[in-house]
């Protein structure tokens, strides 16, 4: 019941929904005209990113290190942390992450923001052997990604070809 009330009294505010105030912004003002990316380097880094999208962050890195020795004359190709972020302020679409159960149980949101142990299994929602070691640092022993539909349905209809299928 607590989850149903939360989402009657759900607003792009609150401080669970973690959506820092650009993003509120864009929600409410989205840009409509049509992305340019005219750099033909930004293109590539953007086209191997989504080639790569099941694949690891070093598989990306090795195509930046290849792509720097093959192409020494060219723009530097961005990092796979900075084409990420490109990506994010270009679309406006970016993951909201949630601390959640090692053993996926729930996420610690909601009613179990607060919570230190998950109300199913009980385990911590902190590696307890990293809080050990770090000195009584918080490490989180799962996290969970969630990307809003807003921002994603915003960027598709900024383009001409996927609005009309909208």
């Amino acid at each position: 019941m607590e989850f149903i009330l939360a989402l009657w009294s759900a607003s792009l505010s609150d401080p669970v929904v973690k959506l820092d105030k650009e993003a509120r912004s864009n929600l409410r003002n989205p840009p409509c005209e049509p992305l340019d990316i005219t750099n033909p380097i930004i293109r590539h880094s953007i086209s191997t990113y989504y080639a790569l999208e099941h694949s690891s962050q070093s598989a990306y890195e090795h195509i930046h290190s290849s792509t720097a020795c093959t192409f020494p004359d060219t723009d530097e190709m961005p990092s796979f942390y900075r084409i990420e972020h490109m990506i994010a302020e270009y679309t406006g679409v970016e993951s909201i992450t949630h601390n959640m159960c090692p053993d996926t149980c729930i996420a610690f949101t909601g009613p179990f923001a607060d919570l230190d142990r998950c109300p199913v299994c009980d385990k911590h929602q902190y590696d307890q052997i990293k809080l050990q070691a770090s000195r009584g640092h918080n490490k989180v022993a799962r996290k969970f990604h969630t990307i809003p539909a807003g921002p994603q349905l915003q960027a598709l209809y900024r383009d001409r070809d996927s609005a009309k299928c909208m």
